[in-house]
């Protein structure tokens, strides 16, 4: 009897689990692949890693020369801040008519200065003349019937005392010389008031300023209050800004503070990018009591300083450079003792006893995270302590582990320009 191998029929269970084994086979040989490979990258990263961060072997090799600076902790610093401000008129007024009338003349034309008292624009004045001539001719009139009264009464006494007039009549003449009086009083106060009138039948410049827009023409009928030129005073740039309540409390009235002019305000170019140019000084006029809610800042007002034949466009906005004291433990360091490090931080190199020899100095990194810059140093924190050796040039050619000669350089005064200003407790608490 032969016996014949059996082969699985295609489309049998037997067949398709066989192909699945075999399909499971290479998935997980794969993957045991890719984790071979990734152990492998990882060993050799940490090994590189270790390379890199390991000393270098420098027994013999000669002391680098570096200059170092020995530094010093404090306990804040003065950040200088921008603040967004916006030039504004001291003063600015709707001029207008407190009465109504028929305009006759418009003297005021946009873009016109016009010196105090100048004259704006006038009414028509004779119906208030025509008044005025009413009352002063009710007058004559009331003054005449004032003296006739005064006659009467007089005849009316002298009757009276001899026992021909009664008290009745008596008493008739003065309540009428009275009752005159009081008429000539009231067409006298008439009269002030149409003179007044008339005087405001002339509208006036109440200060020096620029007209800035006309509203009305000659012939218009306008009522009391109407706008008829908008007035703004030039003389005096004002600048409004909000400031955060610990910067606005170190200010008080009188004091300087340094603004800065955006391109396009006060006659310079946007092209224009001299710094120094653009650089004004205002005086502190006021400071509002309350603190905005919706900013949570002070608005001061700041009259600006401008020079001789400078001026500033209204509406336009100005930089307020202010210090602010920020408390932060840390040193002042310059840029070229930094070098980048991992992971956003910095490290820079510092000058340590050597163990091995006396008097020598070997070079450590040490991570720092810088806090702020300004002017050629930063203010960082981290691996630091006071009064340590940190190389402040000459970091690109040594390497941790490196012996160095270090040079001390002289102290920098705190309050040299990019460190800000102590405050003094803090000076005399280092």
């Amino acid at each position: 009897m032969t016996l014949s191998s059996h082969r699985p029929e295609p489309g049998s269970p037997s067949r398709r689990l066989s192909r699945m084994a075999r399909g499971a086979g290479r998935l997980a040989l794969g993957a045991a692949l890719i984790v071979a490979a990734g152990a492998a990258a990882n060993f050799g990263a940490a090994a590189l890693r270790e390379r890199a961060d390991a000393p270098l072997e420098t027994a013999g090799a000669p002391a680098a020369r570096v200059e170092a600076l020995r530094v010093v902790r404090v306990r804040g610093l003065s950040v200088e801040t921008r603040r967004l401000g916006v030039v504004e008129p001291a003063r600015e007024v709707s001029a207008a008519f407190d009465i109504a009338g028929t305009v006759v003349e418009v003297a005021a034309r946009e873009g016109l200065r016009l010196e105090k008292g100048a004259l704006i624009a006038r009414l028509d004045t004779s119906r208030i003349e025509a008044r005025i001539d009413e009352l002063t001719a009710q007058r004559a009139v009331l003054e005449a019937q004032a003296d006739l009264a005064r006659r009467t009464a007089d005849r009316q006494e002298a009757l009276r005392e001899r026992g021909f007039a009664s008290d009745q009549r008596w008493d008739e003449a003065r309540s009428e010389t009275d009752r005159i009086a009081a008429s000539i009083r009231q067409a006298e106060a008439g009269l002030a008031a149409a003179r007044i009138d008339l005087a405001h039948a002339e509208l006036r410049a109440p200060f020096a300023g620029e007209v800035a827009a006309r509203r009305v023409d000659e012939g218009a009928v306008i009522s009391a209050g109407a706008p008829v030129v908008e007035l703004i005073e030039t003389g005096r740039p004002r600048i409004r800004v909000g400031l955060p309540e610990r910067a606005a409390a170190r200010l008080a009235p009188g004091a300087l503070v340094e603004v800065e002019l955006t391109a396009g305000a006060g006659g310079l170019s946007a092209a224009s990018s001299d710094p120094e140019a653009r650089r004004l000084v205002a005086a502190v006029a006021a400071l509002r009591p309350d603190i905005d809610p919706a900013t949570r800042t002070r608005a001061a007002l700041l009259d600006l300083l401008l020079p001789e034949g400078r001026s500033v466009a209204f509406g336009s906005t100005v930089e307020v450079i202010a210090e602010e004291w920020r408390e932060a433990n840390g040193f002042w360091l310059p840029l070229t003792a930094l070098r980048e490090g991992e992971k956003g931080l910095w490290t820079a190199l510092i000058a340590v006893p050597d163990p091995d020899r006396e008097g020598a100095y070997v070079a450590r990194a040490a991570a720092l995270e810088v806090l702020h810059v300004a002017q050629g140093e930063a203010f960082v924190r981290g691996a630091l302590r006071d009064g340590e050796l940190v190389v402040a040039a000459g970091a690109h050619k040594v390497a941790p582990g490196m012996p160095v000669d270090p040079m001390i350089l002289p102290a920098v005064l705190d309050d040299a320009p990019g460190r800000g200003a102590l405050a003094p407790d803090l000076i005399a608490g280092r």
